[in-house]
């Protein structure tokens, strides 16, 4: 029987990613500015919480040299995240919150296309099942967009902004893949040596990610008129980097240790389904109609496949 606590964690987890969307929304900030410090602002509070900076190699335990194709698939992982973090912000500032949350859900076609080839997996007729409704809520989301029947705030940014959001999903995709792909390799090495590694190199990627786009936004802090952000903006960015991403990722990597993994695919689904609301109480940000039916199928058919998957 699972620990209650694991579920606990990744509710918060979920809930604090899904605060990104309202928070953004009162950040007046160029949007590279403010990936750059939402990351500096998570590395710090993930450094102080676990006590420990992250390795920027993999040391093979039987030799003590570096393990190359690890070390690869670390810093591959790391990039993956840092761009997905970056368009994330970036789309959020030119389309509606729940139109990039539910797009960046869409990472799991990318994983049925590509898992074949990068984790040698096969695809079921499920993941095609899959793919194929959740490329009908994609089309949904750019309908407005390529019919042009679009009005407010958003309609000259949204085509864009949704194709960013899209993307982000395909780098979000990539992380899963380069992750998996580097825990087979850890338990090949497991079975050949018996030695277990020493360090957990999923969050030593996602402390690197944090660096790597810490490293490209800040510069960009020189690109703002006032040359540094106001109160209201340095605080919603304080709180982006510790309520959104920094305590979230220390919880996740909690949680998922002690659930199963279908029970945390479930309990993550807090985050696009809390997401849009926050955004609409507080900053009154409706979607179309189009984009939440678009949604709901995106979300029903992932659930579908965690299900179908899990009875297997």
């Amino acid at each position: 029987m699972k620990k209650p606590e694991g579920a606990w964690a990744l509710v918060i987890c979920a809930l604090g990613w899904s605060l990104g969307g309202v928070f953004l929304k009162y950040v007046n900030v160029n949007s590279f500015a403010i990936a750059g410090l939402r990351s500096t602002f998570a590395f710090l509070v993930m450094a102080v919480f676990t006590r420990q900076l992250p390795h920027f190699y993999v040391k093979d335990e039987a030799s003590g040299k570096v393990d190359r194709a690890q070390t690869i698939y670390l810093w591959l992982s790391a990039l993956s995240y840092a761009a997905t973090m970056i368009m994330y912000v970036i789309s959020n500032k030119l389309t509606y919150a729940a139109n990039v949350i539910f797009l960046q859900y869409t990472s799991p076609v990318w994983v049925i296309l590509f898992s074949a080839i990068i984790l040698g997996e096969k695809n079921r007729k499920i993941d095609y099942i899959t793919f194929a409704g959740i490329a009908v809520g994609m089309v949904l989301f750019f309908a407005d967009s390529l019919m042009e029947n679009q009005s407010g705030e958003f309609a000259e940014t949204a085509l864009l902004g949704n194709t960013i959001a899209a993307l982000s999903g395909v780098t979000w995709a990539a992380t899963t893949l380069f992750q998996r792909k580097q825990q087979l390799l850890i338990a090949e090495k497991i079975r050949e040596t018996g030695k277990i590694p020493s360090h957990n190199t999923s969050k030593d990627a996602f402390m690197l990610a944090q660096i790597i786009t810490a490293s490209f936004g800040l510069p960009f802090i020189f690109l703002m008129e006032r040359g540094v952000p106001d109160l209201r903006s340095l605080t919603f960015l304080l709180l982006l980097g510790l309520l959104q991403m920094g305590i979230p990722n220390i919880m996740y990597s909690i949680g998922i240790k002690k659930v199963t993994a279908l029970s945390a695919s479930l309990i993550t689904m807090i985050e696009p389904l809390m997401n849009p609301v926050w955004v609409f109480l507080f900053v009154h940000e409706i979607p179309t109609v189009k984009c939440i039916v678009g949604g709901v199928i995106i979300l029903g058919f992932i659930l579908l496949r965690e299900f179908v998957s899990k009875k297997r």
